[in-house]
């Protein structure tokens, strides 16, 4: 009766029916695999985990019981132990079609496209109908950088099930980074006509205008990223209602960040002209950046958020909220619209002063340059992270004090390069990037010059108006805000943008080989030294 009840999606019917077996018979291995079932669907992810793995004391051979685990696994970010239970089930059963499916996704989600390709076929050999596996095939030969591949999987999709807007979303994907951007932009429009809503498509098509530089298109649909799935931004509820560009003048407004660091910092370039606007403004940000925005932005209340999504303090009397991310539409509609400041972020010049003079003195008339090569970004990063040993070209040039400014623990890359090179790069213990922001940007406005991949230190080295060169992937893993074949950046005037070779994309060399030759020559052309001089 449970199963009835189950398969009705009546819930709570079905939970009393297993409960009920389970109160005479504790050990009942099928009630309790489907009361972590039911566990797994309300939410209760630690719950389904414990349930199951009960379960399995009693019938450890039904494979459908792993892959079920390794679901709960998956949704408490445990992806070593959800790998071993999707596994387990292929030793029971090698053509497990949801075990062969789920632990292609999740090699699919880490970025192991190798690994989940051949899942992905298996899958589509078992049942060649799932529109679902031809789907995430392509995906994992797109990321791969193989369009052709990528297209045709898409493709099978499609025939299988013609209105599948998601494989035609990831068809305009794969033109736009092939450089094909009106294909790209028309083929989006076929996806979001199938599925108008607001959601995953519309924020994609959003992403995709902003990119191609259709600023007023893109943030049109630009909010659509609180209701996508893979962005997971939080929301505010009203009121007070939502800034839509109403006369700020003796109005106050709170405006709130969101989404990482780099992100808080990108947009907040934008907050000077609404605090110029309103009568009060009040700034709701990431306990670590409390201290650098009071510095920089005197003319706002300055307050931490515990939790994205939750208020700081009750708002009444306040007139307007609006997400930081919202104000593109509003103030940069056009490139012409975009500043060219000096740096809109202060560092605490005293802190800065003294991390400069301590790099200074280690090799006296060196310039100092900061490196980073690796991004957090929690979908995205591996894709556009490098390698430090492959940097031969940028770290043999003479003359130059390396400062890394890359965040986490780099203690072997450091040694490794010291081993193979015999070049120090200088790690200052007594700057914690994680621990206080505060030093980093200090830290990073300390330097002459920042070479580094896309993350967080090229936002702040370009918010600061420090020289920046950054290293940018082609295709899946570049952001938007880099737009089109720009060697710069309307964003940040001080950042200088070296781009792979299109026609590169898709080859079995790393991404950064060709981009890392070119900075270190461009890195001799401003030193002042003759091609390809080194140590």
């Amino acid at each position: 009766m449970g199963r009835h009840y189950h398969a009705r999606g009546q819930i709570k019917q079905a939970e009393a029916c297993y409960r009920q077996v389970l109160a005479l018979e504790q050990d009942n291995f099928d009630a309790l695999h489907l009361l972590g079932v039911v566990a797994f669907q309300t939410g209760h992810f630690e719950e389904a985990i414990k349930l199951i793995k009960r379960a399995l004391r009693g019938n450890a051979q039904d494979p459908s019981m792993f892959v079920n685990l390794g679901l709960a696994y998956r949704r408490t970010n445990d992806d070593e132990k959800a790998t071993a239970a999707y596994e387990t089930a292929l030793s029971i059963d090698p053509d497990f079609w949801d075990a062969l499916y789920n632990l292609g996704k999740l090699h699919l989600d880490a970025y192991k496209f190798e690994q989940a390709i051949p899942l992905y076929e298996r899958c589509i050999a078992l049942r060649p109908a799932e529109t679902d596996a031809h789907n995430n095939l392509g995906n994992a030969y797109k990321f791969k950088g193989e369009g052709d591949k990528a297209v045709a999987a898409y493709e099978q999709a499609l025939r299988l099930s013609p209105n599948f807007a998601q494989a035609y979303g990831n068809i305009a994907a794969v033109f736009l980074d092939r450089g094909w951007h009106n294909a790209a932009l028309a083929v989006m429009d076929k996806a979001v006509a199938i599925v108008p809503q607001p959601g995953e498509l519309r924020f994609k098509r959003a992403l995709m205008a902003l990119r191609c530089g259709q600023l007023e298109t893109g943030w049109t649909d630009y909010d659509s990223r609180f209701v996508a799935e893979t962005e997971r931004i939080p929301s505010w509820s009203a009121p007070p209602p939502f800034w839509s560009g109403e006369d700020l003048a003796g109005k106050s407004i709170v405006v709130r960040t969101e989404q990482g660091l780099g992100d808080e910092v990108l947009y907040s370039s934008m907050l000077p002209e609404v605090i110029a606007r309103a009568g009060r403004c009040i700034l709701e940000c990431s306990p670590r950046m409390v201290p650098v925005f009071a510095r920089t932005f005197p003319g706002a209340e300055v307050l931490r958020y515990k939790v994205q999504g939750v208020s700081v303090e009750p708002l009444e009397g306040v007139d307007y909220q609006i997400s930081i991310g919202s104000l593109g539409k509003f103030f940069r509609r056009r490139f012409d619209q975009f500043p060219r400041h000096e740096g809109y972020i202060k560092a605490d010049p005293e802190r800065t002063e003294q991390l400069r003079a301590r790099y200074q003195r280690m090799a006296p008339g060196n310039k100092v340059v900061g490196l980073s090569w690796r991004s957090k970004n929690e979908r995205l990063g591996g894709l556009k992270s490098s390698d430090l040993a492959a940097w031969r070209p940028i770290l043999t040039v003479p003359g130059v004090t390396f400062v890394n400014l890359q965040y986490g623990d780099c203690a072997e890359e450091l040694a490794a390069v010291k081993a193979e090179y015999g070049v120090d790069v200088i790690q200052d213990d007594d700057v914690n990037a994680l621990k206080s922001v505060d030093d980093f940007f200090a830290q990073v406005a300390a330097m002459d010059l920042v070479i580094s991949t896309s993350n967080t230190t090229v936002h702040a080295a370009g918010s600061l108006n420090i020289p920046a060169w950054v290293m940018l992937v082609t295709g899946p893993g570049t952001l938007w805000y880099w737009f089109l074949d720009r060697t710069n950046s309307p964003w940040y005037p001080s950042l200088r943008l070296f781009r792979q070779p299109r026609e590169n994309n898709g080859r079995d060399t790393p991404w950064w080989t060709e981009v890392v030759d070119l900075v270190g020559e461009q890195l001799r052309v401003w030193m002042g030294l003759p091609p390809g001089a080194s140590i």
